[in-house]
């Protein structure tokens, strides 16, 4: 493949944008929606590098365009003197591959965070001796080759499996595919972290095939779970929460939908030798919740991890019903004292996430003592500038187990 190099001298396609698109690009955000283009329309082509001009004809820098997403640009540099070849990309991969070197007690992380790690679209999970990769924008798909080429001199993996088969690939005209890329890949990997195993599936797992970003939210929850303590994993996936409750000595069930997780779930706590304290429940969480909640047995721990409600603006309102629902049973099944950890993994519903669960725990007449925030994994960076980089925040409460005051 040839190679662009960005150059304010050199001829590229310019695209106006507007006052507020241009601020926010000096101040480090990175991206451009389309109803912030100006007039002319861009004579660029999909995924084409472009150079970004304000409405004075100042340069701001280069940027991947789309023809099709509602994210009309994203700036890959603000440097006009940068080439974009592959020095700039072999740059960039280093720089995000030695923010992670601090990163201990686990073999699997995620090496490169598409915006936050200035490569726009590129996703980048390492399992093991395996990479997983997800190309999310045309910009990226052009320079594809090049970064298997460039991870392969970097990391030296057996395998590149590329799972670029997600929804937003769609939005960018592209279509979802899933293939490998270099070497060879199993259908499953194991990994470790802090000391216990998983059973990861690279081909059909949600995401990249494990949640890398509740790294931090589960040596959290794991350092307080006491012995003999009942929990309850909802919304399991493959049992990592519930697998370091057990490994804690508690009692855990573990309420997963979909059938092939349950048993991957139960085949990693068998691995850790846990699977005499662990029961699993294929069914709904919110069915299960509510039924918990009008029972007698009550838990210690809810540890609540539902998949994103909202994936834009909106679909906020149902998310918000959603994730009430499930809060107020959730609530419901706790025991006098007992703690809740809930997880929101969706960007648009972070600001109203807290009137969400003051809202459910009100319909108990209960107050909440907050225990401690999380966030998403050190491997998962995001930028202060680039709001969007942080998606995932998780509560722990505690019930006081009275009405309040």
């Amino acid at each position: 493949m040839g190679f662009y190099c960005y150059n304010s001298a050199m001829a590229y396609p310019q695209v106006r944008v507007a006052p507020s698109a241009a601020k926010r690009i000096r101040h480090h955000d990175c991206w451009v929606f389309r109803d912030e283009l100006l007039p002319p329309a861009p004579a660029a082509g999909n995924g084409e590098l472009v150079e970004l001009i304000d409405p004075h004809g100042t340069v701001l820098g280069a940027a991947f365009y789309s023809v099709h997403s509602h994210i009309a640009a994203r700036v890959v540099t603000t440097r006009s003197d940068q080439p974009i070849d592959r020095g700039f990309f072999a740059e960039r991969l280093q720089a995000s591959l030695a923010r992670r070197r601090l990163l201990t007690g686990t073999n699997a992380r995620r090496l490169v965070f598409s915006e936050a790690d200035g490569l726009p679209g590129l996703i980048v999970d390492q399992y093991a001796d395996v990479l997983v990769l997800q190309c999310r924008t045309a910009g990226m798909e052009r320079w594809k080759s090049l970064i298997v080429d460039l991870l392969t001199e970097a990391v030296h993996p057996k395998g590149i499996l590329e799972r670029s088969d997600q929804a937003f690939r769609d939005e960018e005209g592209l279509p979802p595919i899933t293939q490998r890329l270099m070497g060879t890949v199993p259908e499953r990997i194991l990994i470790e972290e802090d000391g216990l195993r998983f059973w990861v599936d690279p081909y059909r797992g949600h995401k990249t095939g494990f949640y890398l970003d509740q790294r931090q939210t589960r040596r959290w929850i794991r350092a307080r779970i006491q012995p003999g303590q009942r929990v309850a994993d909802v919304c399991a996936y493959t049992g990592a929460f519930g697998i370091g409750a057990a490994s804690r000595g508690a009692h855990v069930l573990c309420i997963e939908r979909e059938e092939p997780w349950i048993a991957l779930a139960k085949e990693n706590a068998a691995l850790n030798g846990l699977e005499s304290r662990m029961e699993f429940i294929a069914g709904d969480a919110a069915y299960w919740l509510e039924a918990a909640a009008q029972g007698r047995q009550r838990m210690d721990w809810v540890l609540l991890d539902p998949p994103s409600l909202a994936k834009g603006k909106a679909e906020v309102p149902k998310g918000r019903q959603v994730l009430h629902h499930l809060l107020r049973h959730a609530f419901g099944a706790l025991a006098p004292g007992g703690m809740l950890a809930v997880s929101v993994c969706t960007y648009h519903l972070l600001g109203v996430a807290e009137e969400i669960i003051r809202i459910a725990a009100a319909d108990h007449a209960i107050r909440l003592r907050v225990l401690g925030l999380s966030l998403q994994a050190d491997d998962h960076p995001w930028i202060l500038q680039m709001p969007m980089t942080r998606y995932l925040m998780s509560w722990l409460v505690q019930c006081d187990g009275r009405p309040a005051a």
